[in-house]
């Protein structure tokens, strides 16, 4: 797994926008899963349980280990997102006293059935929480994982768990990949201060006046590969230039159009006798508790929310995810 990309956004009228694209070998996009107050989850340590107090929406699956969402929204507008963090991350084998001891797969789902704020979520898991090494019951390892949350105000944390600790990083630029670690990614950015949007004037070599090739030339440098510091430079360019989005849906195809920079097609992406690729793609709003996405196979957007309607359910229920392209034919 080459890891994935994620931003935050901000539209003209407040709208907060957390989005990202997962990247697998295997589909992911299995079902969008409402969670409801009150349910019992479990944590793949020793089976610890624990009750949800706010109701969540995110994609994932749910069976015999019970749910767990890859990212969300809760109802309070708190919205999280797991992303690969491999050769980085490091968990302590058992918990600290009196804490509660959350495996890296279940911590999306914990915290946004906890929490209602990013300054929450920091708080708890600084003194209340340990996030413990323990197999996935289903996958027999534990994933290294790191993860970014934002919430309706716009505030963004980046939780990184290494072999130095449990690590905040608060004030980012809403960007995230994979490894190496986020403040690698975000010094690494300095070796592209030339890039711009505008276009280079000409230029006198020699006695000879020379034109940049067409439209494109303040961008001259921008990598272009899958790998993470690659796709962490390309988003936060775009992040940067990209005209700010008037309202909710014109934030999510701002988004859907920076994270098609860093989209990966199956195939150009080998390891071993599987291809990595981008399986879905995910843009929440946290002022709506609205969840959008699309998939590698069906490409129109398709919005779930948690709707007044849909927190009156007080089980679990599983959307599922359209998985053949719907055409909207015009004649």
């Amino acid at each position: 797994m080459i890891g994935c990309s994620s931003l935050t956004l901000t539209a003209k009228d407040k709208t907060q926008l957390l989005s990202r694209t997962m990247d697998f070998f295997m589909q992911m996009a299995r079902e969008v899963i409402y969670t409801p107050a009150g349910y019992q989850m479990k944590s793949s340590y020793q089976q610890t349980t624990f009750a949800s107090k706010l109701a969540t929406l995110g994609m994932g699956m749910n069976d015999n280990n019970g749910t767990i969402i890859f990212d969300g929204v809760n109802e309070k507008g708190l919205a999280a997102a797991t992303l690969y963090f491999s050769g980085y991350a490091v968990y302590p084998k058992v918990p600290k006293a009196t804490t509660l001891p959350v495996t890296p797969d279940k911590l999306v789902q914990f915290l946004l059935s906890q929490y209602t704020s990013v300054a929450e979520v920091k708080n708890k898991l600084t003194h209340e929480i340990t996030l413990v090494d323990q197999p996935n019951p289903i996958l027999k390892i534990t994933s290294p994982l790191h993860y970014i949350l934002t919430d309706a105000s716009g505030e963004t944390l980046i939780i990184e768990p290494t072999k130095t600790g449990l690590h905040f990083y608060s004030d980012t630029i809403g960007v995230m990949t994979n490894a190496p670690d986020y403040p690698w990614m975000e010094t690494n950015l300095r070796n592209y201060l030339a890039l711009r949007p505008q276009q280079f004037p000409s230029v006198n070599w020699l006695g000879k006046e020379l034109q940049p090739f067409g439209q494109g030339s303040g961008s001259l440098g921008l990598p272009g590969d899958y790998t993470p510091p690659s796709r962490f430079v390309r988003v936060a360019f775009l992040k940067q230039f990209t005209l700010q989005p008037a309202d909710e849906i014109a934030a999510v195809s701002t988004a859907a159009n920076i994270l098609k920079s860093v989209s990966i097609p199956q195939g150009a992406v080998k390891k071993g006798d599987t291809f990595d690729h981008t399986c879905y793609t995910a843009f929440i709003a946290t002022n709506s508790l609205s969840y959008y996405f699309s998939t590698a196979t069906n490409q129109r957007l398709q919005k779930v929310s948690l709707t007044p309607e849909l927190l009156q359910i007080k089980i679990v229920k599983a959307f599922p995810v359209p998985q053949t392209e719907d055409i909207n034919q015009l004649n």
